[in-house]
């Protein structure tokens, strides 16, 4: 019967364990870790085991068809393009597909991960469940603004290099394992290549069995190694504390937030062909000190109307403008009817 290396160290750990618990028990502290096991990687079934019905997936149906809209407020002109108008109602699609989707992998995660080792093994598949029909919506929709040159992986790309809080969370999660292993794994073989021994010795006999000796050290030597790398191992009970410790709700609203902020990728992609002129997705440090200064009690007030106007024209998404604006002008018709615009499409 062929030699089972995990068999035959398995064997060893049962003994290398006993006589760590003796000496544990010795000195009344558990100072010597228990060695891991070598276990079988677990056999997951694919998540094509799992189906869903999808008769009810939300579908896109006619494009939408922006008009130009024009707000005055105390004499200075908020002007919005058709396009960027068409854009704020596409914010009611992607809201109620975010919705739809984030619910869909609520349902499988609550299903299928188990535990920290089920979780690592799923994510990937059920956050790609959502991201893949969302983002073939946000393409279907650059198509009727004129884009053609961006496809799922492209945009993904884009997408995940600046809103990915769940992905992050999941590395951060996975990411305890693979380096505790990583480590563990440096420290075996350095402890087991330590020190090699080529063999040697006079004549061929004196050279054989040098050759078998230095071989069954080396053997010694790097099952040694193995023995440290396990020892370093995370153990079942310490994955189970850290997915115990893993907050859900809060990972699921970061995943409706990477699910619905396809949608200001979509407008990033929008600006950057130039089909929506100087539209910022986000506030940045232009943003925070100009809303500082509209704050200030020296800032002239012939002016407020004039600066507030264009800083909206820009940051059309960001709400400290509007909640400025209300503020300011709120008892103004328009300044109202702007209000409920943004809020409402």
């Amino acid at each position: 019967m062929a030699f089972s290396f995990k068999d035959g160290f398995n064997k060893f750990a049962e003994q290398d364990n006993k006589f760590r618990k003796g000496l544990n028990n010795a000195i009344g502290k558990d100072v010597f870790r228990e060695v891991q096991k070598i276990e079988d990687p677990i056999d997951y079934p694919p998540l094509s085991s799992f189906p869903v019905d999808k008769s009810n997936d939300p579908v896109l149906n006619e494009p939408i068809v922006g008009e130009e809209k024009l707000f005055c407020i105390s004499g200075a002109d908020i002007r919005f393009s058709a396009e960027l108008d068409a854009c704020f109602q596409y914010r009611k699609v992607f809201k109620e597909f975010a919705e739809f989707y984030t619910q869909r992998f609520k349902d499988r995660y609550q299903l299928l991960a188990k535990d920290y080792d089920s979780f690592v093994h799923y994510f990937p598949d059920i956050y790609a469940e959502g991201h893949i029909p969302i983002i073939a919506a946000a393409c279907s929709i650059l198509l009727t603004f004129g884009i053609f040159n961006i496809n799922d992986k492209s945009f993904y790309d884009l997408h995940i290099s600046k809103f990915a809080s769940a992905a992050n969370s999941y590395v951060t999660v996975a990411g305890v394992e693979q380096e505790r292993n990583l480590r563990a794994q440096a420290s075996g073989e350095a402890l087991g290549n330590a020190v090699q021994l080529r063999g040697g010795g006079f004549g061929l006999k004196g050279a054989m069995k040098g050759v078998a000796k230095a071989e069954a050290f080396n053997m010694g030597m790097g099952l040694f190694g193995k023995l440290a790398e396990n020892t370093m191992r995370m153990t079942r009970e310490e994955k189970a504390q850290v997915f115990s410790k893993f907050n859900t709700e809060l990972f699921f609203k970061e995943v409706f937030s990477d699910y619905y902020h396809v949608y200001l990728t979509m407008v990033r992609v929008l600006e950057e062909n130039h089909i929506l002129e100087n539209v910022k997705i986000e506030k940045d440090e232009e943003y925070q000190s100009i809303i500082n200064n509209l704050n200030n009690p020296m800032f002239p007030k012939d002016k407020m109307a004039t600066a507030l106007s264009q800083l909206i024209v820009n940051y059309p998404f960001e709400k400290d403008g509007y909640e400025l604006l209300n503020n300011k002008y709120g008892d103004e018709d328009d300044a109202q009817e702007l209000i409920r615009y943004f809020n409402c499409v």
